[in-house]
């Protein structure tokens, strides 16, 4: 991999994308760093937590890899187990997939058949001036900002990003939205992206159930959400900048809490 800089790059891979720590001896943070700062703490955020893989995340990078660039994960037996499993983790390996169980592969098919059913999601899958998966780096504030947007479309101005979720109702996935920090997510890229004058105003997320009836929707952070979500990511680079300075990643917490009794406990 060539030396990156800040800019736009389609030939980064999301490996090498999530090794990038540092870009000219400032610190390169991702929305993922941020979502950890502001909702749990620093300490946590600046972990050195090695990657774990598991079903779920092989059933989303499936999903994302098929719906969105047409990459098939690789068919496996029925169990994780056996010389069987260990062939198909090869071959995934070598096609730059993931290998599934039977019962899971037919999962993401489904999943991904939902999404093109859906007449909205499908406008932006199949779109022939989509992007996938660039990488973004911009330099703001004393750190280079970091992005990677599932799919954008320049001339709509818009960038979707792909979830795979227990239920996708909107009401339901909008507490999940807060829970997760997926709205401050969705400000941290198209900060991203606009300090390199990409343009880009709105920011959609498509999304689809892991079991049946493998429902779909979209939802999109609405201007006013994204403003305060905006302010969040403005705090957090400023306190990125800060601690990195002292060298200080704490918890924040006090020496000692002292529990009392929820107020319904000590309801009559």
């Amino acid at each position: 991999m060539s030396e990156i800089t800040t800019g736009v790059y389609t030939d980064v891979s999301n490996e090498d994308y999530h090794a990038i720590k540092e870009i000219g001896g400032k610190p390169a943070v991702s929305s993922s760093y941020a979502k950890a700062w502001h909702k749990q703490t620093p300490a946590h955020a600046n972990a050195d937590r090695p990657f774990r893989s598991s079903t779920v995340f092989d059933i989303g990078t499936a999903t994302h890899g098929w719906a969105l660039e047409g990459v098939v994960p690789v068919k496996g037996p029925a169990t994780r187990r056996g010389n069987e499993w260990k062939t198909a983790q090869a071959e995934a390996e070598f096609s730059n997939t993931v290998a599934l169980t039977e019962s899971d592969h037919f999962r993401v098919e489904r999943m991904v058949e939902e999404l093109h059913n859906n007449d909205q999601i499908a406008r932006f899958l199949n779109h022939p001036k989509k992007v996938v998966e660039a990488s973004i780096f911009a330099e703001y504030g004393g750190i280079v900002m970091k992005c990677r947007p599932d799919l954008y479309v320049e001339k709509l101005g818009i960038v979707v990003d792909l979830k795979t979720t227990v239920s996708a109702e909107p009401y339901t996935f909008e507490r999940q939205m807060y829970s997760l920090g997926y709205d401050v997510q969705s400000a941290w890229y198209l900060k991203c992206m606009q300090l390199l004058e990409i343009p880009v105003t709105r920011f959609i997320f498509a999304n689809v159930e892991k079991e049946e009836p493998y429902a779909t929707s979209m939802v999109e952070v609405g201007p006013e959400l994204m403003a305060l979500a905006n302010e969040t990511v403005e705090r957090v680079i400023k306190e990125i900048v800060e601690a990195k300075e002292t060298n200080t990643y704490a918890t924040g917490w006090p020496d000692l809490h002292v529990a009392s009794p929820p107020a319904w406990l000590t309801l009559d």
